[in-house]
């Protein structure tokens, strides 16, 4: 904070096209935790794929949920997850083609794909395939879903205006992990406040990486992978021991004390 506080008032409020000076922005959200079980590296090397925490521990018991928000077609997340775990796995993509969707089902039976896009919402909620932009919470309770055990963000910027609106009730975020390549958005202010409501919803980073996968590694200033775990205040992972559904249908969760 003292660091922070040095910081000339533009690196707060100037919205800039390119980091320039004020890259070091990103110098304030560094890991702070140690994933308590194995952490791997779940996808392609390269861009694509996301630092997992307790994939052999955390998410082996039924039942287990993960979103994968963006995908460009690349699913190689989706296919470990899928090939190492039992968790129903939903994927969110509004700009594939139907012969790349169908070719993404084909080899992936067990994938629920929906063309569906994540952001700020364009309207009403219709359907989970018509290509337009929702909220989270939308496609949530569309879904009949309470909680998601991985949340993949890759949405090419949409992130800001998605976690801007969610946090704007004040909701907390329910998913136990966040991972989220974070696009660079023109604006520090928007760093500084999605950033911080975060880590303030009891998410801690454990996994900082830089995106080095462009022409001559210079995006790596405007495009970084960060892995969060939700954790409650004595250092337990707030880890759901079940899902369920009422009787009326309604999702809900059973979390460990304190989270």
């Amino acid at each position: 904070m003292k660091e922070r506080e040095t910081l000339p008032a533009a690196a707060l409020t100037s919205s800039v096209t390119d980091l320039g000076g004020l890259r070091r922005i990103w110098d304030f959200y560094t890991p702070d935790y140690n994933c308590p079980f194995l952490k791997e590296r779940i996808g392609r090397l390269g861009d694509g794929g996301k630092w997992v925490c307790g994939l052999r521990y955390m998410l082996q018991d039924h039942p287990c949920l993960v979103y994968s928000l963006g995908s460009a077609g690349d699913t190689s997340f989706e296919e470990q997850i899928l090939a190492s775990t039992s968790c129903e796995v939903h994927t969110f993509d509004p700009n594939l083609s139907t012969d790349m969707q169908t070719a993404m089902q084909t080899s992936l039976p067990g994938l629920h794909f929906h063309s569906v896009g994540l952001g700020r919402s364009s309207g009403p909620l219709q359907s989970l395939d018509d290509r337009s932009m929702h909220s989270f919470e939308e496609v949530m309770a569309a879904l009949g879903h309470a909680w998601v055990d991985v949340l993949k963000v890759d949405i090419e910027g949409h992130e800001w205006d998605m976690f801007l609106d969610f946090f704007a009730s004040g909701a907390h975020l329910p998913a136990t992990q966040l991972l989220v390549e974070f696009h660079w958005p023109g604006s520090t202010e928007k760093v500084w406040k999605v950033l911080d409501t975060i880590l303030a919803d009891r998410y801690r980073l454990f996994s900082v990486e830089p995106n080095y996968y462009c022409e001559d590694g210079a995006c790596a200033k405007n495009l970084l992978e960060f892995a969060f775990i939700r954790v409650s205040d004595d250092g337990h992972v707030c880890s759901p021991r079940s899902h369920h559904a009422d009787a009326a249908g309604k999702a809900g969760v059973m979390m460990p004390e304190g989270c």
